[in-house]
């Protein structure tokens, strides 16, 4: 019912109320018939604004959990490839150091693993579309508890868990490795090492080399958040279908 009959109600019973040429159980009996009235009106407009406002909540919801899988897809290719290459890595290790304890050198599996000594390893999830629902005070849309805790988990604890043991490897690498190689590695005229065998063979780098645990730490992190992303997704799936 319209906001304007529910007055025309309430000034109906004003009236009534004011009317002193009726007996008082008539007038009884029309004001109870007018708060009746208003009763049922008030009543049936909360009841349409709820439902319009449930209806908008879940039109929100089904958008927000459409692009959040989109986001996650992606994240997730990236992180593969991330928890490959450390992955690829662990096996550079081996390589390395079994040239370090004096087998022969082979240039193509030094091209294979050379990325362990120079490369660099970022996350960058995207992470816009959470903070913004997080932002707005809109979590609540999402009626599904447990999954709500699932990716608020991936995107506050997951994500920079896996972007600090990054940084502590990348550091390792840049701070560290990288430093003793510029000092000890020799250059050709093109600019390619011409003495990798004896960097790789002293103490100093041997000891370098011998990260495996951070290496291991790092693909454990990507393990824990794409097992999560995975899991959301397949939850996303559910709810959506």
């Amino acid at each position: 019912m319209a906001e304007q009959e529910i007055i025309n109600h309430a000034k109906a019973i004003y009236e009534l109320s004011k009317d002193r040429g009726r007996k008082w159980q008539h007038k009884f009996k029309e004001v109870l018939s007018e708060i009746l009235i208003i009763v049922f009106a008030v009543s049936i407009s909360i009841w349409f604004h709820n439902w319009s406002e449930s209806w908008k909540d879940r039109s929100e919801e089904k958008e927000f959990y459409i692009g959040l899988k989109k986001d996650l897809q992606a994240d997730l290719v990236e992180m593969h490839g991330d928890r490959d290459g450390y992955k690829h890595n662990l096996v550079g290790v081996a390589y390395f150091e079994s040239v370090g304890r004096g087998s022969a050198f082979a240039l193509d599996s030094f091209n294979r693993y050379y990325g362990l000594i120079f490369g660099n390893t970022q996350i960058a999830p995207r992470i816009s579309r959470f903070e913004a629902l997080k932002s707005s005070g809109r979590l609540d849309i999402i009626r599904n508890r447990e999954l709500l805790i699932a990716i608020s988990d991936l995107y506050q604890k997951d994500f920079p868990h896996v972007a600090m043991v990054n940084e502590y490897f990348n550091n390792w690498r840049q701070h560290s490795i990288f430093p003793f190689v510029i000092d000890h590695l020799l250059l050709d005229s093109t600019g390619n090492g011409t003495n990798w065998p004896a960097v790789l063979r002293t103490p100093q780098m041997r000891m370098l080399i011998h990260q495996e645990q951070g290496m291991k730490d790092c693909a454990d992190a990507y393990t824990l958040a794409i097992n999560k992303a995975e899991l959301i997704v397949r939850e996303i799936d559910k709810e959506v279908k």
